[in-house]
C-alpha cells in the first residue's frame, strides 16, 4: 500500500477493523506513541504520509520536522468522520489508492460512503422513521441506487438486514425480562402485530413465547 494514514490516537481492536475496512487501499497506524511512529515509517516506504488527529493539534510530543522525510506528509487536525469519507474520496480521485490487479478483480471494495450509511443505520436502528430512503439520503444517493449497492456488496436485501439487526436486538431484551410491548416499541416497531410476525419468522416462535423460555432469573417479570 502506497499511503500511510496514522492515526495519533490509539484504537480500540473493533475501531481499528472497521476504520480498516473503510480504508482497504491505505496502511492505517494508530498509535499515539510517537517513536512508534518514527521507527514505522523509517523502515517502510510510502508514497504519502497523512497524520491525523481528531483533537485541535497533534500530540505536543509529535516532533514531525525530526523525522526529515522526502515523502510528501499531510497533517489534519479536529477530523471528524465526515471529513475522513471526503478524504479518502480525493485520495481516490486524484489515483493515490493503488489497487492490485488480483484485488480488483477478486471483488470490488465497497465505498466508503456505504460504510457511512451502516453507521447512521447502527445510530438510527431504533427509530421508527429509519427506512431505504432516510439512509439514502444520508449519504445524497437515490433509493434505487442505494438498494442496488446495498444488495450488491452486502449479499442480502436492505429490508432483511433491519430486520434482522431489530430483532437480534430484541432477543437480548426479552431475555432481560422486558415485556413484549415495550421491546416492540424499543427496536423500532410502531405495531406489536407486524413485530410478532417478522420476530417468529426470523427467530421460529412468538416473542412472548421466547421471552418466557429465556427471561433470565431476577430480570422483569411484568
Amino acid at each position: 500500500m502506497d499511503v500511510l494514514l496514522v492515526i495519533s490516537h490509539e484504537l480500540k481492536e473493533d475501531e481499528h477493523r472497521r476504520v480498516q475496512q473503510m480504508f482497504a487501499n491505505m496502511n492505517i497506524l494508530a498509535e499515539h506513541n510517537f517513536a512508534a511512529v518514527s521507527r514505522h515509517i523509517r523502515t517502510n516506504s510510502y508514497k504519502f504520509i497523512v497524520l491525523l488527529s481528531f483533537e485541535d493539534t497533534l500530540p505536543p510530543s509529535w516532533k514531525v520536522e525530526d523525522l526529515k522525510l522526502e515523502t510528501p506528509v499531510m497533517i489534519l487536525l479536529k477530523v471528524n468522520k465526515l471529513d475522513l469519507f471526503v478524504f479518502y474520496s480525493f485520495l481516490d480521485s486524484v489515483g493515490l489508492l493503488s489497487k492490485s490487479s488480483a484485488e480488483a478483480a477478486d471483488k470490488q471494495q465497497p465505498p466508503p460512503l456505504l460504510y457511512k450509511s451502516i453507521e447512521y443505520i447502527e445510530e438510527n436502528l431504533c427509530e421508527n422513521e429509519l427506512c431505504l430512503e432516510t439512509v439514502a439520503a444520508s449519504i445524497f444517493v437515490s433509493r434505487c441506487h442505494y438498494s442496488r449497492m446495498f444488495k450488491e456488496h452486502f449479499g442480502i436485501g436492505f429490508k432483511e438486514y433491519i430486520m434482522n439487526k431489530r430483532v437480534q436486538k430484541a432477543k437480548v431484551m426479552l431475555q432481560e425480562g422486558i415485556p413484549v410491548t415495550d421491546v416492540c416499541y424499543a427496536v423500532g416497531y410502531g405495531d406489536l402485530t407486524h413485530f410478532g410476525r417478522v420476530f417468529k419468522r426470523l427467530v421460529g416462535e412468538r416473542p412472548s413465547d421466547y421471552r418466557r423460555k429465556n427471561a433470565r432469573h431476577g430480570s422483569h417479570t411484568a
